[in-house]
This record gives structure tokens, C-alpha cells and sequence, in this order.
């Protein structure tokens, strides 16, 4: 008898037998009516016959009907009980019993259906854990920790604190911030270049959009230690590739690194200094993790493969009670200080605000900013500029301090945190108005 520690998360269920990591399975599944096929089998088809494809029965778990019902299969539940017998067929032994990981997104009657499918397909539940307590537990980290992941169709980000036991506090979800947009642009991104560069498009076809598909992961990690990357297909009438710059991987994807990076300022507490914890999917995004340290007290831990599933087996007994309900609190490995809010010292006071080559000074009487700003004084952004308001801000000079008062829609950002009424500013300090938005400087001139 063994323990294996499984992962539901709709990337690739994940599946730790000792020291044997199963290959991660997508959440894809093709229904066709003479066989379902689902894993890693439909991924490698998914460019290939999209019209059969359904990908999204992780991220919506629930009992409602499918757009293309089969025989035994009726609903999303019953392809995650297909997906989850496969892979428990392909890892388990007899004898053996399951400690399930799930991100903390999935609760509620997605939860409960979840242990439903398990009990159906037969597996021994000893336990169930919150993945991202069960990934940083074991840290030498700060007393907030904030666990970010990217799955196929959003972002997870769990605020975990505590110094002696680590507990989730708070569990936010940006939909629509997924693998499977972001892979979608950089698939854009390379056709596009390799149009200019070769004038063959390796989306026209559906065998070369595939190879763009299966084989992102591996230039994606090329890039975490190399400046660009060669990318090749290789198509019917020949072999065509292109080299790419890790900047502009990180420019297609910047409206996406600029909502995950929204959520994560408006979970903090200002001036508390926190952990974040990178799942190796988030990590795996070129210039996600330089971005999120570019947040003002923020130290970043980039978590290897698997991270969740090898600390589940290597505790298990903590991780079992006498019910298998859902484990979202552990002891810390080390004890965190505790954290106190500080003041954050600032830089000289800013004297101008600088934007597009141009410099307009900060004085007692309001600056307005945004696209169609009125006043006395006034700095008139051009347009389009997404997620700018009419009237988004206004800087002034009060005393000793330069202030920023937010007016707008979408929010006003200093440094990445966004601003809750009022700021105050320091030279140096990066503004940026709404998402993805435009950004401006502040300079001190003598």
C-alpha cells in the first residue's frame, strides 16, 4: 500500500506516487461518438479537431448538461469522473489511498462534486488539502504569504497568514486570466513574426498551430535563462523559424501581468512586507515573477513542480484527520516574525510630473489628469488609452507633500498599489492609471 497525492487543477491533473510524477493531464476532452478521448491523448488533438473539444469541465465543475451529451456522459461531472478514473487507473495500485490537492477556487458544490467523482471512480480518500497551504507551509517566509497560480482559465491567488500555523485567509479568483489566453497571444505573437520573417503563417494550418501549442511550454522555460528563443515548425513545405526577445513575450501578455498584479496590491496591507509564492505555472510566465518584485516590500519565492503534492506525501499524517474534510490551516516549518506595519520611508518630494517627453510641474493648485481633463490645469492623455477615465486623478502640492487623489473608474496605481482616496508621492515613484492603462513618472527638479 502507498500514498498518492493528487492535484485537481484543470492545467494538468497531477498525480505523486513516492517519487514517480505522473506527466501532467489537461483538462481537454474530445467527444466524439465513437470514443471520448481525454487527457493528454486530447491535447496533442485539440488544434486537430476543435469542434469536438471541451476544456473548461475542471474549471466549471458542476452537473449541467453538456452542449453535446454521449451515452454515460451528461455533464461536466461526468467527464471529471472519466478524467479522474483514468489517471487513477494509470498511478494507483491496490491497496493504495489518495490525499486530493485542490486549488481554493474550487469549494463549495464544485468541492462536493469533486469528493462525489472520487467516491464513484472508487479512490480511498484519506484527505484533502488547499494547495496553496500545502506549498508554502513548509517556507521560511514572511507572516503573509500570497500564493499565486495560473490555471487554464484563471488566476488563483490565496492570502495565507500566520506565524506558527499557517492558515488561508482569503481566496481570490481573476477570470479570464489563464494559460490558455495568455498561450493564445504568444501563439499571435510568433505567427506574426514568422509572417514578416518567412511569410508563412503557422496558424493557417491546423497541424502547425498544433506543434505552436505543444511545444510554448518548452520555449517558455527556455527563456526563464536565455534573453530569446528560436522557434521552429516544421509544415509540409519546409522547416520555418524565427527568433523571439523574452521583452516582447513579456509586452504580449502585459494586460494580463497587469490585472494579477492589481489583485495582488489590493490584497495587501500597506507597508507590511509579504512573501509571494509563484506556483511553477506562474513562474513559468516570462517576466511575471521580475514584475511582482518590482512591488514595494515583496520578496518572491519561486515554488518547483509539484511543490504541493511532495509536501502532502512527505506529511501525510498531518494532512489526515478522521473525516477527510479539507485542510486549510498546517504548522509553519519556521515560525515567521511577526509583521508590523510601518511607515514606508520616502524619497524627496516630487516637483513635476513627467509623461510622453514632457514635464508639468506640481503645484498647490490641482493637476487634473486623464483623457478628457478640465480645469485651470490640466494634462489631457491621448486617446485610446483602456481603462483611463475622463477625470482619472489629480496631483497637488499640500505642505510638505505631494499628493495623488484618485477620481476614476478603473483605479490609480503607485508602484503597483493602488491608491484608496489619496497617496502621497515621492520622486521616483511610478504611477500608472488604470488597466493596463498608461504610466508617468514623478521627477524632482532642483
Amino acid at each position: 500500500m502507498a500514498e498518492v497525492a493528487i492535484e485537481l487543477v484543470d492545467a494538468g491533473l497531477l498525480a505523486l506516487r513516492g517519487e514517480q510524477l505522473s506527466e501532467p493531464s489537461p483538462g481537454v476532452a474530445l467527444l466524439d461518438p465513437a470514443g471520448i478521448t481525454i487527457g493528454r491523448a486530447a491535447a496533442a488533438q485539440l488544434r486537430l479537431r476543435p469542434v469536438q473539444a471541451l476544456d473548461r469541465y475542471w474549471a466549471d465543475l458542476n452537473v449541467d448538461a453538456l452542449p453535446r451529451p454521449l451515452p454515460g456522459l451528461r455533464s461536466h461531472a461526468d467527464l471529471g469522473y472519466r478524467h479522474l478514473s483514468q489517471l487513477w487507473g494509470e498511478v494507483a495500485e491496490p491497496g493504495d489511498e489518495a490525499f486530493m490537492v485542490v486549488p481554493g477556487s474550487l469549494k463549495g458544490e464544485a468541492l462536493g462534486l469533486a469528493a462525489g467523482i472520487a467516491r464513484a471512480a472508487g479512490i480511498p480518500v484519506a484527505g484533502w488539502i488547499d494547495a496553496a497551504v500545502a506549498a508554502c507551509a513548509g517556507l521560511e517566509a514572511r507572516e503573509t504569504v500570497l500564493h499565486l497560480d495560473v490555471q487554464l482559465h484563471q488566476a488563483v491567488l490565496t492570502v495565507l497568514g500566520g506565524t506558527d500555523r499557517l492558515v488561508r485567509q482569503r481566496v481570490e479568483v481573476t477570470p479570464r486570466v489563464g494559460l490558455k489566453p495568455l498561450f493564445a497571444a504568444w501563439g499571435q505573437l510568433i505567427a506574426g513574426a514568422m509572417v514578416r520573417r518567412t511569410r508563412f503563417d503557422p496558424l493557417h494550418q491546423a497541424v502547425t498551430e498544433q506543434q505552436l501549442l505543444d511545444r510554448l511550454p518548452h520555449w517558455l522555460q527556455a527563456l526563464a535563462s536565455a534573453e530569446s528563443v528560436d522557434v521552429q515548425v516544421e509544415a509540409p513545405a519546409g522547416v520555418f523559424s524565427v527568433t523571439l526577445p523574452r521583452e516582447q513575450f513579456v509586452f504580449a501578455a502585459e494586460s494580463w501581468y497587469s490585472q494579477l498584479l492589481d489583485v495582488v496590491a489590493a490584497v495587501r496591507r500597506a507597508g507590511v512586507p509579504v512573501t509571494i509564492a509563484l506556483s511553477a505555472r506562474a513562474a513559468l510566465l516570462p517576466g511575471l515573477a521580475t514584475r511582482c518584485a518590482g512591488l514595494a516590500e515583496a520578496e518572491i519565492i519561486q515554488l518547483p513542480a509539484a511543490a504541493a503534492l511532495r509536501a502532502t506525501l512527505a506529511q501525510a499524517d498531518a494532512r489526515r484527520g478522521p473525516e477527510p474534510a479539507l485542510v486549510t490551516a498546517l504548522p509553519r516549518a519556521v515560525p515567521a516574525p511577526r509583521a508590523a506595519a510601518q511607515a514606508k520611508p520616502r524619497g524627496e518630494r516630487p516637483t513635476h510630473l513627467l509623461f510622453a517627453g514632457r514635464a508639468h510641474a506640481i503645484t498647490a493648485e490641482p493637476l487634473r489628469v486623464g483623457l478628457a481633463a478640465a480645469g485651470a490645469r490640466s494634462l489631457v492623455l491621448p486617446a485610446p488609452a483602456a481603462g483611463v477615465s475622463r477625470e482619472h486623478c489629480e496631483l497637488l502640492r499640500e505642505g510638505d507633500e505631494v499628493l495623488v487623489r484618485d477620481l476614476s473608474r478603473y483605479g490609480t496605481f503607485v508602484n503597483g498599489e493602488r491608491v484608496v482616496e489619496t497617496a502621497r508621492l515621492a520622486a521616483g515613484d511610478r504611477l500608472r492609471l488604470g488597466r493596463p492603462g498608461v504610466s508617468l513618472e514623478l521627477v524632482a527638479v532642483d
